[in-house]
């Protein structure tokens, strides 16, 4: 399998998560299902934003680092994606509980760092 057909398979998975999260967004009540608006929002917006971070990523390696091996950047960035998509969600999760400080911020963001330090040694 190519690396466009790849490439292809992303635009497309990211393009069905944001248009889900917009439907969640505008159709399903927060305050009068929380049970099922909660789950789908964050569900929605794990999809749209971890492909879309993905393509970001790959795009910006292919500009900066040219002449490598293409298939590696879509791994990495994939995996990059996730984590930075975990944090944000996590950190959603804190400010929906009320109770996200700037520290608990500092926090995810060393712990997705150092996950990611510890993926990237392991290369």
């Amino acid at each position: 399998m190519t690396s466009k057909k790849y490439l292809l398979g992303i635009l497309v998975t990211a393009i069905l998560g944001w248009i889900a999260f917009v439907i969640v967004i505008f159709r399903l009540d927060p305050f009068g299902s929380t049970a099922l608006a909660i789950p789908f929002f964050l569900a929605a917006l794990f999809l749209g934003l971890t492909f879309t971070l993905t393509l970001a990523g790959f795009y910006g390696r292919v500009w900066f680092r040219k002449g490598e091996i293409y298939l590696q950047h879509i791994s990495i960035s994939l995996r990059q994606a996730v984590l930075i998509t975990i944090a944000v969600e996590i950190a959603l999760a804190f400010q929906i509980l009320r109770i996200l400080t700037w520290w608990d911020g500092v926090l995810i963001a060393g712990a997705v760092g150092l996950v990611e330090i510890y993926f990237s040694a392991k290369d």
